[in-house]
């Protein structure tokens, strides 16, 4: 009896080492963007075809992808997928729906995910025209001045982060570690961190490329358009704000550092192409979400591909590109296991919960103050922040309300929610010390992500509540 459970537990242990072994196979990593592209591709054939056993294979599959991403996936997000399984399958269970439920509510947020996955395409045609490059020649100073440098900084963060989203902070990050590389480390860190993650936050606040832009338009049935308007004044008005306080901080600091001289003519050329590629993209975005019934998010992971490569072709640099542009997605792909599992747990998560008696629950505080709108714009500033701190993405957070705040929308407040959910959302990714953003910038820079938060918290609740402000002043106009 002994000897036989001990050679079942030993054929167990080396069935799961033989397992583990193959997942963390190089080839499968190097190959992982082919497993992404039969995913979506299904899903799309599925979506517009509405062939059940499809959509029977996309959700076997969107597990199967959920399983391996796990392993390749970093700790932290290990933690908040795993969080979000649990509670999401406690859920559904106990709200009466069985197993078949789990595994079709993971693929929810497949639009979101084919999204993130084709955004190195728009990012690649900024690059292999030329405008990073030239771009990035504004921020030095000829005199060095840090105060100077920190509003260049700001404005070509910013001006990057609408194309190329959260690549522009390595873009940004890389020249600004390389100017301040004869600083002070105390000096080069705050200044980078609070220069190109507020900066980021503000462009991304009206980036028709933001997931969080995308989400917030399909859960309130606002118009982007609607909202644009409102978050650009709050992106411009907070960013006047916080280059005033900031640069203030940093006057008579000067660095050492060379001085590259600019070339003028190509510097207006590559801003030119900037524009008109913003003005044509939003007109070809406008134009769909006008005249198709296909929700935000998915109308403009649609939209990207065949953009960038018609953008490609008029700039003379398709097969440039092509090339690029291929070497690019396949990276991409093949190192987006946290957000695969961030987004595919999400789902699981979100659809039990909607499930479930907490959206009632929760929906009875927000009953408490349906009458008095500042407080709900609040509560939902004081959820999206106090989730983030411990390491709940705004993502999630909002795919929450979505169905929290549904007896409390009306055709008269939905502007002003939708606007304090976006600048919220975006806000605190400037601070959260679990999000992309700010993982990202503390790996590169070897600090604990809690300065980060230390640093620009205080940014983060100015934006916030300029918001919930700028929201208030929407509701009367």
């Amino acid at each position: 009896m002994n000897i036989s459970i001990y050679f079942s537990s030993n054929t167990f242990t080396l069935k799961a080492g033989v397992t583990l072994n193959l997942l963390h196979n190089q080839t499968l990593l190097k190959n992982f963007y082919y497993i992404y592209a039969a995913l979506f591709i299904l899903f799309l054939i599925y979506f517009f075809s509405g062939i059940g056993a499809l959509g029977v294979l996309v959700n076997y599959m969107a597990i199967g992808v959920l399983i391996i991403s796990w392993v390749y996936s970093s700790r932290l997000f290990k933690m908040i997928g795993g969080l979000f399984i649990t509670v999401g399958v406690i859920f559904t269970l106990t709200s009466g729906e069985g197993f078949g439920a789990i595994i079709s509510n993971s693929t929810s947020n497949l639009p979101l995910l084919m999204f993130f996955s084709l955004l190195p395409w728009i990012g690649t045609v900024v690059k292999v025209g030329g405008l990073d490059e030239s771009i990035t020649d504004m921020i030095q100073d000829r005199a060095n001045r840090v105060d100077k440098i920190y509003g260049s900084s700001v404005f070509t963060t910013y001006f990057l982060g609408i194309f190329l989203n959260i690549s522009a902070i390595y873009i940004i990050q890389r020249v600004l570690n390389d100017l301040f590389k004869k600083a002070e480390v105390s000096l080069r860190n705050e200044f980078i961190i609070k220069s190109t993650l507020r900066a980021f936050a503000l462009a991304v606040i009206w980036s028709p490329l933001e997931v969080i832009v995308g989400l917030t338009v399909d859960s309130t049935g606002v118009s982007y358009f609607t909202l644009l308007p409102w978050l650009l004044l709050t992106s411009v008005l907070v960013g006047l704000i916080e280059v005033f306080l900031t640069r203030r901080e940093f006057n008579g600091i000067t660095i050492n550092a060379e001085f590259d001289e600019i070339n003028s003519s190509a510097l207006k050329k590559s801003i030119i192409k900037m524009i008109i590629l913003l003005i044509s993209f939003l007109s070809v975005v406008m134009f769909f979400n006008m005249n198709s019934d296909l929700d935000f998010v998915l109308t403009v992971a649609l939209i990207i591909v065949p953009f960038s490569f018609a953008a490609a072709f008029v700039m003379k640099r398709l097969p440039v590109f092509l090339k690029t542009g291929w070497k690019t997605w396949q990276n991409h792909n093949n190192h987006m296991q946290n957000f695969s599992v961030l987004f595919l747990s999400l789902g699981i998560f979100s659809g039990g919960f909607n499930s479930s008696f907490a959206p009632g629950l929760m929906q009875e505080v927000f009953g408490y103050v349906d009458s008095f709108l500042i407080l709900i714009l609040l509560l939902i500033m004081g959820l999206i922040y106090g989730l983030a701190m411990v390491g709940i993405h705004p993502v999630a957070t909002l795919a929450i309300l979505s169905e929290v705040l549904v007896p409390v929308l009306t055709a008269e407040n939905a502007l002003s929610i939708g606007i304090v959910m976006v600048v919220c959302g975006m806000g605190i990714s400037a601070a959260a010390p679990y999000g992309v953003n700010a993982t990202m910038t503390a790996q590169s820079m070897q600090i604990n992500p809690y300065k980060i938060t230390r640093m620009n918290i205080g940014f983060s609740l100015r934006m916030g509540l300029t918001g919930i402000l700028i929201a208030i002043i929407a509701l009367f106009i």
